[in-house]
């Protein structure tokens, strides 16, 4: 094999790495396995959920613009405060545990201009059961920033856009 060959295969390598690390991410969390995933961000983590609102299709206008705000905009310093007010065992709504399942759907991976990191296009359901028997799905789409770091791929960056206009839940003691 010659070096584009070898080039070739390391990419596709590469990119099966990073698919199993997104769909591996998803089992951690339905897995309340928080800290395991905590281990699996970078550092300087991005961590947010931007507000939404519908617009007519003749106003070309993002649905976010700047100083909209965000649901959440947590760093990796917030993230680490979220899982452990999760572990607490203090968080009312969440005990006994919510039944969490996450489908992640539609993936597809960019290569970026910077080195060792890829963009990651996904669609996530998260299917949410609680005692009161109701249930409740959260839909959104993820545009997330993965990175190489020492032969392991670390979400760096997730942005997510709820896909309802208004949260169709009582809290969001999730992650996306």
């Amino acid at each position: 094999m010659g070096t584009k060959d070898n080039d070739e295969l390391q990419r596709l390598l590469d990119l099966r790495a990073l698919e199993n690390a997104v769909y591996r991410e998803a089992r951690l969390l339905d897995e309340e396995r928080f800290t395991d995933w905590l281990d699996q961000t970078t550092e300087d983590i991005v961590y947010r959920m931007a507000l939404t609102s519908r617009r007519f299709r003749k106003d070309r206008a993002p649905p976010l613009s700047l100083g909209s705000g965000y649901i959440f905009n947590d760093s990796r310093e917030r993230l680490a405060l979220r899982v452990k007010r999760l572990q607490s065992g203090y968080v009312w709504a969440e005990d006994p545990p919510n039944f969490v399942r996450r489908i992640v759907s539609n993936v597809e991976m960019v290569p970026t201009t910077v080195h060792a990191e890829m963009t990651v296009h996904s669609v996530i359901t998260v299917h949410r059961s609680r005692i009161d028997s109701q249930t409740r799905y959260l839909v959104a789409g993820r545009e997330d920033c993965w990175r190489k770091v020492q032969d392991r791929w670390l979400l760096a960056k997730r942005e997510i856009r709820l896909d309802h206009s208004t949260v169709p839940d009582t809290n969001l003691n999730v992650f996306f």
